[in-house]
């Protein structure tokens, strides 16, 4: 289990840090944007750092078959949780935001639902879902069987918070229109989020999905740093800490 830790954590420091600082002395020391294509490249090849360390990390070695056993894995009727989960992310965005991205101003109505679409997909496969087969696929799990389910979390979410380090560094870069700390905080609470999604319904996709969904709205709604905005993402990480303790018992009880 160590080794596999391990091996985890190295593949996707160094397929993400060599892409990232790549990238970020490519924009700093050469005429290239952040925007260009090679950045770009750099960019998109570096977030499946933990994607291809999960691949790396599969039991018995890499293959398509079990890969897809990997992905589509999943428990019955759980997907509810993912629907209350989604629905109360997307409340808490829109009553702690001021409105619609600028981004989104002057778009023709009946396109705004195939933007989203597309902001979305791209958000839950290439920009973040992708990661899942990671950090809640194969990190998560690794060290809930060698602790308990809090600091686990929180050990996933200050990995995950400082995999993204690069990206603060990048000129141009979209993450840099938020603090670090106020990314570290809503990462953290996050991998609660996805861990809770993750422990009821043991799919990868859900939780790829609910990343997807979290990425769009702080892309569409821009949310405000207010006292609507900390409460329901304090109500969210309460809810997802119930449901991962009341899961994890209940399974511990049928192993028994």
């Amino acid at each position: 289990m160590n080794n596999k830790l391990i091996k985890y954590l190295f593949i996707s420091f160094l397929v993400t840090w060599v892409c990232w600082w790549g990238d970020t002395l490519l924009v700093k020391f050469t005429s290239f944007n952040e925007s260009d294509i090679i950045p770009m490249v750099l960019f998109t090849v570096g977030g499946f750092g933990p994607t291809i360390a999960a691949c790396a990390c599969l039991d018995g070695g890499f293959s398509w078959k079990k890969l897809a056993k990997f992905l589509t894995g999943y428990k019955k009727h759980s997907i509810w949780y993912l629907l209350a989960f989604s629905l109360a992310e997307i409340i808490v965005f829109l009553l702690s935001s001021n409105g619609i991205s600028v981004s989104f101003e002057g778009a023709p109505t009946f396109m705004i639902p195939i933007i989203l679409l597309a902001v979305f997909l791209q958000a839950a496969v290439l920009y973040g879902g992708n990661e899942e087969l990671g950090w809640r696929g194969t990190l998560q799990p690794l060290l809930q069987k060698k602790m308990p389910y809090i600091p686990a979390t929180l050990i996933v979410g200050a990995i995950w918070v400082s995999w993204h380090i690069p990206l603060w560094f990048i000129e141009g870069n979209s993450h840099q229109s938020m603090s670090f700390a106020s990314f570290a905080v809503l990462g953290i609470l996050l991998s609660f989020w996805l861990s809770a999604i993750y422990n009821v319904s043991g799919s990868i996709i859900f939780c790829m999905i609910l990343h997807g969904i979290t990425n769009t709205l702080m892309g569409v709604f821009a949310p405000t740093s207010n006292l609507v905005y900390w409460i329901g993402l304090s109500l969210l990480t309460a809810a997802a800490i119930v449901i991962s303790t009341v899961e994890i018992k209940r399974q511990r009880k049928l192993l028994s």
